[in-house]
């Protein structure tokens, strides 16, 4: 073995001699530069994109204004006021009937935003009151079909009283149709309509029906300006009055759809007639109810079979189509599914209305108002919210919905899905029915993926959430528009 002396240098190696900058590095950073340069520019075409759909989405009828977090009551409704319609196209308006206490009525149109009233045209003065018994009012309004912006309303102080077995007709001396403008309220035409019990409104027409003394129904359509007629047909009586311990309803209606006046008589027998000859194409029994469906122009006759299975047939917008199950209702349809029809019992089912033929089905139930957006449809189901592509059926997501919560209805801003629900007062699973109503939640879920972006409570006691025109409705111990 042998000492090794190590020794440590103190000059410190030179650095390798800087490497020449190469020809090409200035066409990398300019391609760099153009790659970013690129990618913003696609982004801003994506996102310009996005706005132009989502303003388009919000001219749909059904479609509310935007709603973030800070939800809350913009105005209450008074009572009293019958259904709301959007008023005049683009004059943010909001139209009713108003009934007052005393028996007045008047045509009222309201700011959406602040309920403050624009105007207001007497229809009715005050008359007797109906010593205290229960009561349905005849007569009412509805908005002109189309965009003729008028609103046509059977004013009248007749009404249905209830009866022990059965309803009582009280006919009244005051019967007239009453043309106004939608933007002013101004009355553009007048026509006496005597012993009418229901109407609707048709284009360029109105539809009166009057009972005659063996049960049978007069139907008239008349121009809605000269009061002309156009047609007039006789609507047999049923003559099938309930048995012994049945209820006996003597009540009327005149529903609208596409291909003519749909009138319903003892509430559950429906007699669609020709809307240019008043011709009886069909008469179809509604004897578990009905409901009409006015942006599609369709009425939904309901009937069950000996076993309780629920039946739907369509009355309208084409030829009569029966379907298993319940006609779903939509808060609002962008019409990107135009031909398509929902049908509810223990599956969810698509049928083309056209043809009659089913699409596709889903294992869902339903628990409120749907939503058809884009080509997909969205379901509110006891389990949560459900998107579907609208084509195929496929599921592309599903939001499940909280323990101790119970689903409502679906709207839109055209930003996310909005959905109604409702949790008890105090933490807990619901288990018996007086567990609710509770608190009402509004839960944003986005479109794409479902993912949930903010849940608020309901101001005030809104349990539930609609929409009318462009006006978000909450609704429970009362109706309020939110903003």
């Amino acid at each position: 073995m042998a000492a090794v002396e190590l020794v440590e240098r103190d000059e410190t190696p030179e650095p390798p001699p800087e490497q020449e900058r190469r020809p090409w590095s200035r066409r990398w950073l300019l391609v760099a530069a153009g790659t970013v340069a690129a990618l913003v520019g696609t982004q801003a075409v994506v996102e310009m994109r996005e706005r132009a759909a989502v303003a388009e989405l919000a001219r749909v009828p059904g479609v509310v204004r935007p709603v973030d977090e800070d939800v809350r009551i913009l105005w209450t409704r008074d009572a009293g006021g019958s259904e709301l319609w959007p008023g005049a196209a683009g004059d943010g308006a909001l139209v009713s009937l108003q009934r007052a206490s005393d028996g007045a009525q008047a045509l009222v149109a309201v700011d959406e935003l602040t309920g403050d009233r624009r105007w207001t045209t007497p229809l009715a003065d005050a008359h007797v009151d109906h010593a205290d018994e229960g009561f349905s009012p005849v007569g009412g309004c509805v908005p002109e079909p189309g965009d003729g912006g008028r609103v046509m309303c059977l004013v009248t102080n007749a009404y249905l009283a209830f009866r022990e077995s059965e309803n009582v007709l009280v006919p009244s001396d005051v019967s007239r149709i009453v043309v106004a403008d939608l933007a002013d309220g101004s009355v553009l035409a007048e026509q006496e309509a005597p012993g009418a019990v229901a109407f609707t409104a048709l284009p360029g027409a109105v539809a009166v029906a009057v009972p005659r003394a063996d049960g049978a129904l007069v139907v008239t359509s008349t121009d809605v300006l000269t009061g002309q007629e156009r047609w007039r047909t006789v609507v047999p009586a049923d003559g099938d009055e309930p048995g012994e311990g049945g209820f006996v309803d003597r009540s009327t209606a005149l529903l609208r759809t596409v291909d003519g006046p749909a009138l319903v008589t003892a509430g559950r027998r429906i007699t669609l007639l020709d809307g240019s000859d008043g011709a009886v194409r069909s008469r179809i029994d509604a004897s578990d109810g009905f409901t009409q469906d006015a942006r599609r122009g369709v009425v939904a006759a309901f009937s069950s079979d000996a076993e309780g299975r629920v039946t739907t047939t369509l009355l309208g917008d084409g030829p009569d189509l029966v379907l298993p199950g319940r006609l779903a209702r939509f808060s609002a349809d962008d019409g990107s599914l135009a031909d398509l029809v929902l049908a509810v019992g223990s599956r969810l089912r698509a049928y083309d209305r056209s043809t009659g033929r089913e699409l596709w089905d889903v294992g869902h139930g339903l628990s409120g108002a749907a939503l058809v957006v884009r080509g997909r449809v969205y379901v509110s189901t006891p389990d949560g919210v459900v998107a579907v592509d609208g084509r195929t059926g496929e599921e592309l997501w599903r939001a499940p919905v909280r323990e101790g919560r119970t689903m409502g209805d679906l709207v839109t801003d055209g930003r996310h899905v909005l959905s109604a629900q409702q949790r008890p007062d105090e933490p807990g699973t619901v288990s018996v029915l007086n567990d609710w109503p509770g608190v009402g939640e509004l839960v944003a879920y986005r479109f794409d993926d479902g993912r949930e972006d903010w849940r608020v409570d309901l101001p005030g006691t809104l349990t539930g959430v609609d929409s009318v025109g462009h006006s978000l409705v909450g609704w429970g111990s009362g109706a309020a528009v939110l903003g």
